[in-house]
Parts: structure tokens; sequence; C-alpha cells
């Protein structure tokens, strides 16, 4: 078979097309040997012969084995043609030549067996036909066909096997390489344009504008900066701006001090706490019930005074 080709490369190249179809279909064979009509007739009718020879023996075969198990098989078969028939089958077996005294041994047997041929033809005949029935149902289990067409059948599905299918998988296998082929391009493509784009990223013209951006603005900034600086040192505060700062930080400095004054009092307190104790604690606390007490109680007769007068 001839390597596939690319059908681009085909449809740019008609006269080489034309040669490759050619090639293809009168030249060489779908194996890729070269096509040779008059060996191929040779070959055919070696195929018909041997196909002609093949179906003899499985003719030959399969009348045998019937044979063999036709007393078994065969209800209808008399008794007495058993024993005829196993010995005939098992001469008929033997691939070596038997002596003369064996065929006079066998002559009666054989007599009786050409005897009844048509009794064993009809026997074998219902076997073979019980055999092909099974056959039908095996080949469609739903709709058996007919034995007439199992033949047929038969050979359609062996045509199939041996020619058509191996003819479809070559097709199959040039039309999954061109596809390949397709497949393979189109990935070079997309790694192609990766690298193009990972170029113009890392090492092109959009990398080296961001960069530049980039430095423009760090310059920008810079500069900015340099302006603030210096506009600092060229335009000193106005005079009310700087008085109102210096009030602010006189009247932080006073807070502060207030501040101060509170802290160290409560920490004095805080400190005559912890040395009065528990006891003195429970003291205050109790003069701070009774002061209660007698705040309650004037409030009381002050209120009966100005309800009296």
């Amino acid at each position: 078979m001839l390597p596939p080709v690319d059908p681009s490369v085909l449809q740019r190249n008609p006269n080489f097309e034309v040669l490759y179809k050619d090639l293809c279909t009168r030249k060489l064979n779908p194996d890729g040997s070269t096509r040779d009509a008059k060996k191929q007739r040779i070959h055919d009718e070696i195929r018909r012969d041997l196909q002609s020879s093949l179906l003899t023996t499985h003719q030959t075969t399969t009348l045998l084995k019937t044979l063999t198990t036709l007393p078994q098989k065969s209800p209808t078969l008399p008794p007495s043609l058993h024993a005829p028939i196993d010995l005939i089958t098992a001469h008929l077996h033997l691939t070596t030549h038997l002596p003369q005294s064996d065929h006079t041994m066998l002559s009666g047997d054989i007599s009786t067996f050409h005897a009844n041929m048509d009794i064993i033809a009809s026997a074998t005949s219902t076997q073979l036909t019980t055999i092909a029935t099974l056959l039908c149902k095996i080949a469609d289990p739903m709709a058996p066909p007919d034995i007439d067409t199992l033949r047929l059948r038969a050979s359609k599905l062996r045509d199939a096997a041996t020619l058509q299918g191996p003819r479809d998988l070559g097709d199959e296998k040039v039309r999954l390489a061109n596809l390949v082929y397709q497949v393979l391009a189109l990935h070079r493509d997309v790694l192609t344009t990766s690298i193009s784009i990972l170029e113009q990223t890392q090492h092109g013209s959009l990398a080296r504008h961001t960069k530049a951006k980039a430095e423009a603005l760090h310059v920008r900034a810079t500069v900015l900066g340099l302006q603030a600086k210096l506009h600092t040192h060229t335009h000193p505060p106005p005079a009310a701006f700087l008085a109102a700062l210096k009030n602010f930080k006189a009247s932080q400095g006073s807070s502060e001090v207030r501040l101060k004054d509170r802290e160290g009092l409560a920490r004095r307190t805080l400190e005559l706490y912890d040395r009065a104790g528990d006891k003195g604690m429970g003291d205050l606390a109790k003069r701070k019930e009774w002061i209660l007490g007698e705040v309650a109680r004037m409030e009381a007769e002050i209120g009966r005074l100005e309800k009296g007068n």
C-alpha cells in the first residue's frame, strides 16, 4: 500500500493526484504489490481449485462425522445397521491401507451398508437437516433464515471477513493517517502561535512598551516628589498658620499637664485605698450609708415642715 498523501498536496498538484490514483487503482494491488493480470489469473485458478478441494474435504469430513454419530442420534435407524455403520466409518477414518484379509472380513458389512444405502442416506439427511436448522437459529435467533439461503449468507460473511473487511480496514488506516497529519499540523500551528505570543509578551514590543511605561511613571513620581520638596523650601507657611500651630501646641501642653495632675491624684487615691485595706473600705462604706440615711431623714423633715407651713 502506498503511503498516505495529504489531500491538500493532491489539490495543489492535480497531475500528481491523477498519477497517484492511477497507481492505486490500476498499477498496484490493495496490498501494495505490483498488479500482473496474467499472474493474477493463474492465482485465481489456483484459488478456485483450492476452494473446491477444501469444499470436498469439508463435505467428506462432515459426512464422516455424521455417520460416526448417526447410530446414537438417529431414532429411526434400525439397530441391525448400527454395527455395519460403525465398522465402515472406522474403516473410512483409517489412513493406512488395510490388508486383503481385513477386506474379506468386512465384505459382509460392506454389502449390508450398500444394500441399505437408502435408509442410511435418509437418516443422514435428517441428521444434517437438524444440524442445518440449528445453524440457522444460531445465525439469526429472531428470524432464522431458510436452509437454502444459509450457504449464501455464510459466503457473504466469509467474504466480508476475508475480503471486504481488510479492504475497509486499509481505507480506514489511510483516512486515519490523513487525520493524524491534520491534527499534527494544527498542533504545530498552535505551538507556533503560542511561542510567538510568549516572545511578544516577554521579549517583544508589548514587553518593551510595558517596561517603558513603568519607567516613565517612576520618573514622573520622582519629579513630583522633588517639586513638592522645592515648593516646601521656597514657600514658607504664613505667620497666622504658624501662630495657630503654636497656640495649638501650647493648649496641648496645658492639657497634658492637667491630665498628668489628674493621673497623679488618682494614683495617690488608689494608694490610700490600698493602705486602708478591707477594714478601712468597710468603715467608709458604713459612713457612706449613715450619711445617705441622714440625708434622707433631713429631706423627710424638711418635707414635713414645708407641708406644715
